[in-house]
C-alpha cells in the first residue's frame, strides 16, 4: 500500500536557512496535496536565567512582556512565511491556503516537536540540519537526530548548503 501525506509537520528555528527547508516541506504539500503545520519551538528559560528575571520583575511584568515578546514574534513569524509564500505557490488548486497552522510552543525541541506530530496526525516531518565537520554526533545536528531516532514516522531532514542561506535582507544569496 502506497503512504498517503496529508498532514507536513514543518519544525522550524528560523535561522537562514528556513526558506531552503520551507521549499522542501512545500514541494511535499503540493505534490501530495496535503496541509502544512508550521511549528517554532522555544526552550524554557534555564532556572537560573528565571530566578535572575524574577529578581528584576514581578511575575505579572514578566508574564506580561513575555506575551508582547510572543505576540511580536508570531508576527514577524508569519510576515517571513508569507514572504516565502509570496515567492513560491502555497495554495493547493483549490486556492486553500497549503499553510494549516503556524504554533509557538515552550519545551525541548526534539520532544515537542514528535509530540506536536503525533497530536495533529502528521504523516512526514520536514525540518532543517546542519551538519558538523568531523563531529562525533554524526551528520546531522543534535535537535534533528533525536527526532529521526524517536519518531515513529518519516521524517526528511533538509541540509542547507552556504549558497541556499537566507541574508539579513530576506533574500537568497
Amino acid at each position: 500500500m502506497i503512504p498517503e501525506i496529508k498532514t507536513i509537520l514543518f519544525a522550524t528555528n528560523q535561522g537562514p536557512e528556513a526558506r531552503h527547508v520551507f521549499n522542501y516541506a512545500l514541494s511535499q504539500a503540493l505534490h501530495y496535496q496535503a496541509k502544512i503545520h508550521v511549528l517554532y519551538v522555544v526552550e524554557p528559560l534555564p532556572p537560573y536565567a528565571q530566578s535572575l528575571v524574577e529578581q528584576h520583575l514581578t511575575k505579572d511584568k514578566a508574564r506580561e512582556l513575555r506575551e508582547k515578546n510572543r505576540e511580536q514574534f508570531m508576527a514577524d513569524f508569519k510576515a517571513r512565511l508569507e514572504r516565502f509564500c509570496g515567492d513560491e505557490t502555497c495554495k493547493l488548486d483549490q486556492g486553500q491556503d497549503l499553510i494549516e497552522e503556524i504554533k509557538l510552543l515552550e519545551g525541548r525541541p526534539a520532544e515537542t516537536i514528535k509530540n506536536e506530530s503525533k497530536k495533529i496526525g502528521a504523516d512526514l516531518i520536514v525540518m532543517g540540519t546542519h551538519r558538523r565537520k568531523l563531529s562525533t554526533s554524526g551528520l546531522i545536528g543534535s535537535t534533528a537526530r533525536k527526532v529521526v531516532n524517536s519518531s515513529v514516522i518519516p521524517v526528511l531532514t533538509v541540509y542547507t548548503p552556504d549558497d541556499k542561506l537566507e541574508t539579513t535582507t530576506g533574500t537568497s544569496s
